[in-house]
Parts: C-alpha cells; structure tokens; sequence
C-alpha cells in the first residue's frame, strides 16, 4: 500500500503541476530545508524522524523521513503558476475521484486528500506564489488519515514563512 500511495501522489502532484507551471527557476529552498528534522520532531511530539532522505533536482524537490513511524514526505515544486485560480486542484482532484477538501486559511491555497486503507495517510498540498509544497504523513497505526491533519497543518505553518521569504 505505501507504494500505491507514493505512486499516487507523485501522479497527483505531477497532474497538478502540469497545467500551471512557470518557466523553471533556480529554486532558493528544497524540500528538506522547508520541513527540517527539528521542526518535524517538535511538531509531532517530540518523535525524531531521523535522518532526512533527499530526492529530485532543480525546481522540484523532495524530502523522506522513513527512520521512524509515522512516515512523514515533503515535495517542493519551485515554478508553479502564482495566479492560477484558488480551487483548482481541489477541483482537479475531486474529479479523480479523490476523497479532498479545501482547507482555509492555509497558504494561498490549501487541499487536504484522505488516503485510507491498509496503510492510512493525509496529504496536504499548499500554494504559497509560485510554490507549491507537498506534505504527507501516514497515520499511527489503526488511525484514520484524517487523524493527520492536526500535525500536517502545523508542518504547513512551519514551511509558509520560509517559501514566503524565498519569494
């Protein structure tokens, strides 16, 4: 299941960018500085993720803390469109079929997907300008994904500020 799930957000997110993204820019952040381990750790209560686990290149990022459980990713798109229309990927989501709901007062803006089954996990994705950052985590044992959404937030929260200054 968790190879379902990675392979369904990196098909989401990429659907998601493909239709509103910029020229590509030289990045001033990646995943794993717009979510560090220390944030991680004091966010979730005080549980280490362990050591980051980097991926991607350029304009698109990624960031993997798999040493303990919860499982929590981070994806950072660089060049994402600042001006494409508040909704869309809620609505591009919810037509695949996807369990999501908007999320107000979360970046410019904000979607959470539901990811339930044998391995359960929340997703948020959040527009800041023209970034785009990705946030998974999978659920304690036996939890639900919406059990999540309390920590993704407050990850959010942390990451806002830094893609804010990066500009």
């Amino acid at each position: 299941m968790r190879r379902k799930s990675l392979a369904l957000l990196s098909f989401t997110a990429a659907a998601w960018t493909a239709g509103s993204t910029l020229s590509a820019q030289s990045p001033t952040l990646d995943a794993c500085s717009v979510l560090t381990r220390e944030e991680i750790t004091t966010l979730s209560g005080n549980r280490d993720p362990g050591a980051p686990d980097p991926g991607g290149s350029g304009a698109n990022t990624t960031c993997r803390w798999a040493e303990t459980s919860p499982t929590t990713r981070v994806a950072l798109y660089a060049s994402v469109d600042p001006n494409e229309p508040k909704g869309l990927a809620l609505k591009q989501l919810a037509d695949r079929g996807m369990k999501v709901r908007a999320i107000t007062d979360l970046g410019d803006d904000a979607v959470f997907l539901e990811a339930d089954g044998d391995t359960s996990s929340g997703t948020v994705f959040v527009r800041v300008g023209h970034w785009r950052v990705v946030i998974t985590r999978d659920a304690d044992p036996k939890a639900t994904a919406e059990s999540t959404l309390p920590t993704l937030t407050a990850f959010a929260k942390a990451a806002i500020p830094k893609l804010r200054r990066a500009g």
